[in-house]
C-alpha cells in the first residue's frame, strides 16, 4: 500500500526550495479549506529573515516503533543545523507518535488549537475523507504553481487517492502504488518436480495448480499455502472494503460496473478450487489459524505460499531477509502483472487546517518530498551515528550501535513523503528504490479506474453493517475450502441479498459513476 501474505505483515514496505509567505490567522487557514468558492491559499514569497531564530518553527509527524526515540534531540538538531545551512527560512520540532498510542495521539494533537501538530502523516490513523469532513486539513490547491514539481512526480492517477471532489488535501508518500502476486515454492521441491529452471517466469494461474498437483504427489505431507489469497490473484479491486461489498474486476483496469463478487462465477471457482485443496490434504490442517505463512514454511508445514510485491527482485530480497526462508531456497513464479489499485495507497501527508502558518508548513514539506539530505534526516537519522552506508550502497546500522541502542527508527521510511530520496534499509537489493520508481511510469504499468474512489456509506449504513455480519460468518470458510461451495454459497448469497448487498451496490455504483465522470473517466 499496503498486504496479503502474514510474513509480509511486519515488514510494511514502505520538497525545490522556495520561500512562501504566512497565512495571517487560523481562520484563514480554514477558508482555504473549501474549493467550492475558491478560497483557497495562495502562497506567496517574502524575503527569509536573515536571523534563523525567527524562522518559524513546525512541529512534524515522527514515527516511532517504541515508546521514544532517544536521538530525538540529536536528530532533530542536525536537521534544523542543515535547513540554516541551506536558508531554508522554517525548522522543525519533532512530535514523535509511537506505533501503539498513534490514533490517541494524533485525535488529540489535532483538538488542540494552542499546541498542534502542524505537518502530519494519516497513515495508521484516518483518511483523506474522513480529515476533509473533520476539518482537519487545508486544501493544497493554492501551492500547485509554487511547487510545480510536487504534482509531477507519481503517476496523475495517485494524485487522485489524496483530493476530494477533484481538489488536493495532501500529498501521497512515495510508495509502490501497485503490485502483482508471486508465488514461492521450496526450492528442494521445486528441483524434485523439475520447475527449478523456471524461477522468475510468468505462468497462469492453471499452470501454477499443476505445479501444485506434482508436488502434492511428491511431498503428501507437505501443505501449498496457508494464508488467503491475495487479491491481486483474485483479481479484483476491493474499492478499499475488507468486505468486499462490490468490487471490480481485472483489477479496476477499464472497468465502470461494480458487481457482487460473491455471486461471481470467478468467486465461485476460487472456492471449489480451495475446496479441492482442502479435500486432498494441500492446506494447514487449520487454515483460518493465525500463524504467519513464513513461521509455517520455516516448520515445514507449507513449501509454498502467496507473496505481493512490486518487482520480483523486490520480493526476493524481502523473503531472504526474513530469515525463515535461509537464502535462495525458493523459487519463485509471476502470476499477473503489476496493477496499481485503491487498496495499494493508503497514505498521505497534510497540514492542520488551524495551524496559523501553513505556507510555512508546505515550505518543509516540499523540502521532504524533493532534498536527499532532509529525507534522510527522516528515515535514517544521522550518518556515522545511527547509520552507515554499506558498499553495496545501503544503510546499515552505524558501528557500535544495534537495535536497541541507534536511537531512531530506521525501519519505516515508508511512513514519510518521499522514501525513494533515501537509501534502502538492510536489505542486499540496492535497486530497491529505483525499481520502485521505474514501475510506477513503465508503459506495462495499469491502474484502477477506481483510483482516488471513496464510497460514502450514510444512505446504506444499516444494510452494510447486517452484510459485514453475515461476511463474518460464511465468508473465511468458503475461501479456505473448508465446507461445501454448493449448499453455503448459495445460502451465503441468500442472506447477503435478504441483508440489502443489492441496494449497497446499487449506491457504490451511482457514487462511482460520479467520480468517474467528475475526473474524466
Amino acid at each position: 500500500m499496503k498486504r496479503i501474505l502474514a510474513i509480509l505483515l511486519g515488514i510494511v514496505m514502505m520538497v525545490s526550495l522556495a520561500a512562501c509567505g504566512n497565512a495571517d490567522t487560523a481562520d484563514s487557514a480554514k477558508g482555504s479549506s473549501s474549493g467550492a468558492d475558491g478560497n483557497v491559499n495562495k502562497a506567496e514569497s517574502p524575503e527569509v529573515s536573515v536571523n534563523p531564530s525567527d524562522w518559524p518553527v513546525i512541529s512534524v509527524d515522527v514515527l516511532s516503533f517504541t515508546d521514544m526515540l532517544d536521538r530525538k534531540d540529536e536528530v532533530q538538531k542536525a536537521l534544523n543545523d542543515y535547513l540554516v545551512s541551506i536558508n531554508a527560512g522554517v525548522q522543525a520540532e519533532f512530535i514523535v507518535n509511537s506505533w501503539g498510542d498513534r490514533s490517541n495521539n494524533l485525535t488529540m494533537l489535532l483538538t488542540d488549537n494552542d499546541n498542534p501538530i502542524d505537518l502530519f502523516c494519516w497513515r495508521f490513523y484516518s483518511s483523506v475523507d474522513s480529515l476533509v469532513k473533520n476539518d482537519q486539513v487545508i486544501s493544497l490547491e493554492g501551492y500547485k504553481d509554487t511547487y510545480p514539481e510536487l504534482w509531477s512526480m507519481f503517476p496523475e492517477p495517485v494524485y487522485l487517492t489524496c483530493q476530494i471532489n477533484g481538489e488536493q488535501y495532501s500529498l501521497p508518500n512515495a510508495d509502490s502504488f501497485g503490485n502483482f502476486c508471486t508465488y514461492m515454492l521450496r526450492k528442494s521441491v521445486a528441483e524434485e518436480i523439475g520447475v527449478a529452471d523456471m524461477d522468475g517466469q510468468e505462468i497462469s494461474l492453471d499452470e501454477l495448480n499443476e505445479i501444485i498437483i506434482k508436488a502434492e504427489e511428491a511431498f503428501p505431507d507437505q501443505a501449498w499455502w496457508g494464508d488467503m489469497a491475495p487479491l491481486s490473484l483474485l483479481g479484483v479491486d476491493n474499492l478499499g472494503d475488507d468486505y468486499w461489498l462490490g468490487v471490480l474486476m481485472n483489477r479496476g483496469v477499464g472497468e465502470t460496473e461494480i458487481i457482487n463478487y460473491y455471486e461471481s462465477d470467478a468467486f465461485r471457482a476460487w472456492c471449489e478450487q480451495t475446496r479441492w485443496y482442502n479435500e486432498n490434504g494441500m492446506v494447514p490442517a487449520d487454515p483460518e489459524n493465525t500463524v504467519p505463512t513464513g513461521t509455517l514454511y520455516a516448520d515445514n508445514v507449507t513449501s509454498g505460499g502467496w507473496v505481493d510485491g512490486y518487482s520480483l527482485e523486490y520480493v526476493r530480497s524481502l523473503l531472504q531477509g526474513q530469515g525463515s526462508t535461509g537464502d535462495g531456497d525458493f523459487v519463485l513464479f509471476k502470476l499477473n502483472d503489476y496493477v496499481g489499485t485503491n487498496s495499494c495507497i493508503y497514505n498521505g501527508w497534510g497540514i492542520f487546517l488551524l495551524f496559523k502558518n501553513p505556507d510555512a508548513a508546505m515550505k518543509l514539506l516540499n523540502l521532504m518530498m524533493t532534498d536527499e539530505k532532509v529525507c534522510r534526516f527522516f528515515t535514517l537519522g544521522i550518518e556515522g551515528v545511527t547509520y552507515q552506508v554499506n558498499d553495496n550502497g545501503c544503510a546499515v546500522l552505524a558501528d557500535g550501535v544495534d537495535d536497541s541502542t541507534v536511537g531512531w527508527n530506521l525501519s519505516a521510511p515508508w511512513f514519510y513523503p518521499n522514501q525513494c530520496l533515501s537509501i534502502p534499509y538492510n536489505t542486499t537489493m540496492s535497486t530497491y528504490y529505483t525499481d520502485m520508481e521505474k514501475c510506477w511510469f513503465d508503459e506495462s504499468s495499469r491502474f484502477s479506474n477506481a483510483m482516488g474512489f471513496v464510497f460514502d456509506n450514510t444512505e446504506v449504513y444499516d444494510q452494510v453493517k447486517a452484510c459485514q455480519m453475515i461476511i463474518d460468518q460464511y465468508r473465511s470458510a468458503l475461501i479456505y475450502g473448508e465446507v461445501d461451495v454448493d449448499k453455503y454459497l448459495t445460502k451465503f448469497n441468500e442472506e447477503l441479498k435478504a441483508a440489502g448487498i443489492d441496494n449497497i451496490i446499487a449506491e457504490k455504483n451511482k457514487q462511482f459513476k460520479e467520480f468517474l465522470e467528475a475526473n474524466g473517466i
